[in-house]
């Protein structure tokens, strides 16, 4: 949205969010609209639907954008054939109760699907497959990575002392925090060097860990976060799902080396072969996934120089990826009007 402020987008959110930690954020780049309740209650989303698509339906070039949103899909219907409707859809859910599921019947309507990468491509090939959608709207499918921030400060790390070892995500299943806490635990039976911070929606008091682990909670503070990845080594991924895995590049922006489960887009990007990272199975079993990363771990705590060698890499992996992207000019590009 910080791309387009001339005027200012109008941002309608359409759900309850946990925590208002981007709040401010979303009202800087945007007009914010906060619906509550009128999207939740159907006799108000009904009254809702019909008084904003008659104001869309009255600009001459409007784009409707949503991301993995239901609420536009429902409004979908009422508008008016000039109006633009762009899809940002950037992972698939598990079974066919997801969003991607939701959107088939409005497929048509859809003027363009903007992914984050060739993985999920594939995936809505084989969605449409199934649920008999023509080949043609896969023309409509574009990918733009997302942006990735390099500022060119490589961070001094002590590779010699006690590792620090990184968990960046949301307190989801998807996650498997369970998975990262178990890793802990075998890494205290085993006594390695090495030290977990917890960042996320994790409550210290509610979240027990062992006395090698650290709850750092929620921060939205994006100088404190660098600090944590500053003094990092490694950061684990311990996902499911993933889409593209953003915590990771964030990390290895700042040297530290990601170890993850082999999900969405990242197997595009590190590699043992590149020397940057290092993907295991994804394993549906936590206790022999827990073990996967626990034998890394083990494999860097006896190989310093390795480790050493791998932050550099995965440092010069995101300098490569910043200089290559275009995440500006595309979303410019995708989300400008279309030529009558």
């Amino acid at each position: 949205m910080n791309l387009f402020n001339d005027p200012k987008p109008l941002c309608f959110i359409t759900d309850r969010s946990i925590t208002n930690g981007f709040q401010e954020e979303f009202e800087a780049a945007a007009d914010v609209i906060e619906l509550g309740r009128w999207a939740e209650k159907k006799e108000l989303k009904q009254h809702l639907f019909k008084k904003l698509a008659k104001a869309i339906n009255a600009q001459e070039s409007p784009i409707v954008s949503g991301w993995c949103s239901r609420f536009m899909y429902d409004l979908i219907p009422l508008l008016e054939p000039h109006v633009q409707v762009i899809d940002i859809m950037h992972n698939f859910t598990d079974d066919d109760k997801g969003i991607e599921w939701y959107s088939i019947p409005h497929v048509p309507r859809i003027n363009k699907r903007i992914v984050v990468g060739k993985v999920l491509i594939q995936q809505f090939k084989e969605l449409y497959r199934l649920n008999n959608v023509p080949d043609k709207y896969l023309e409509r499918l574009t990918v733009i990575q997302n942006k990735i921030a390099f500022n060119g400060f490589f961070p001094v790390k002590d590779y010699d002392g006690v590792l620090q070892v990184l968990f960046v995500a949301r307190n989801s299943p998807e996650k498997r925090p369970n998975v990262l806490i178990r890793i802990a635990e075998i890494c205290y039976q085993l006594n390695l060097p090495v030290e977990f911070k917890i960042i996320g929606d994790f409550k210290a008091g509610e979240t027990i860990v062992p006395p090698n682990s650290l709850v750092i909670g929620e921060v939205h503070d994006k100088n404190i976060l660098n600090n944590y990845y500053k003094e990092a080594h490694l950061l684990l991924l311990t996902s499911h799902r993933e889409s593209w895995g953003l915590v990771v590049f964030e990390g290895m922006n700042l040297g530290v080396v990601p170890i993850s489960t082999n999900v969405g887009e990242l197997s595009n990007y590190i590699s043992s072969k590149k020397e940057n990272g290092i993907l295991v199975e994804n394993l549906d079993n936590g206790e022999d996934l827990a073990m996967l990363f626990v034998k890394e771990l083990e494999n860097f705590v006896k190989n310093r120089a390795l480790l050493k060698n791998f932050s550099n890499n995965a440092f010069n992996t995101i300098k490569q990826l910043s200089d290559e992207c275009d995440f500006d000019e595309a979303y410019k590009r995708e989300l400008s009007v279309m030529p009558k």
